[in-house]
């Protein structure tokens, strides 16, 4: 029972003593703003002598140089966050003026294709289905869809029967998502 007491007994002095050299050396580091001076350290080295002290000196000295190249570290990571947020913003511009490029791209293309399936809705018939023929399916297909259905029928029917088979099929499969 008594070595029991004498043990918790040691126990608080011991932590009252550590506490105290916490304090002391948080005490140090608030009048500097950051590594404290040699006369802070022997301010608690007074309190502790020998090895324990030297021990505490070094730790100290450790820890604050951690502290500051961590400081340092944190910097030089909101640097590289406010660049890389400024090149982002930049991606992003370049990129909507992208979009906005091949919108008017695509509106001209658009454009082309209804000014010239007009061209080939005031042709005779067979003549745009001989003319037709002769285009790339899938532009063929394009074309057509682009014209008044009656003259597209009109125009499907004097085409060849294999093209107007395949223009037809492009133009069925053409709003299925799989392709």
């Amino acid at each position: 029972m008594k070595t029991k007491a004498l043990f918790v007994l040691g126990l608080v002095f011991f932590g009252s003593f550590v506490g105290r050299i916490a304090v002391l050396a948080s005490e140090a580091t608030a009048k500097t703003g950051g590594m404290p001076h040699e006369g802070d350290i022997a301010g608690v080295a007074s309190c502790i002598d020998g090895d324990l002290a030297a021990a505490v000196k070094d730790r100290m000295y450790s820890l604050d140089t951690r502290e500051l190249a961590i400081a340092d570290r944190e910097a030089e990571l909101k640097t590289y966050e406010a660049q890389i947020d400024k090149r982002l913003a930049e991606l992003e511009d370049a990129n909507q003026e992208l979009q906005d490029k091949i919108t008017v791209v695509q509106d001209a293309r658009n454009a082309d294709i209804q000014k010239l399936a007009a061209i080939y809705e005031g042709m005779k018939p067979a003549q745009a289905g001989q003319i037709i023929n002769e285009m790339d399916a899938k532009f063929a297909a394009g074309l057509i869809s682009s014209m008044n259905s009656e003259q597209a029928a009109l125009v499907v029917a004097n085409m060849d029967a294999q093209k107007a088979y395949l223009v037809t099929v492009i133009l069925a499969n053409r709003n299925q998502t799989d392709q």
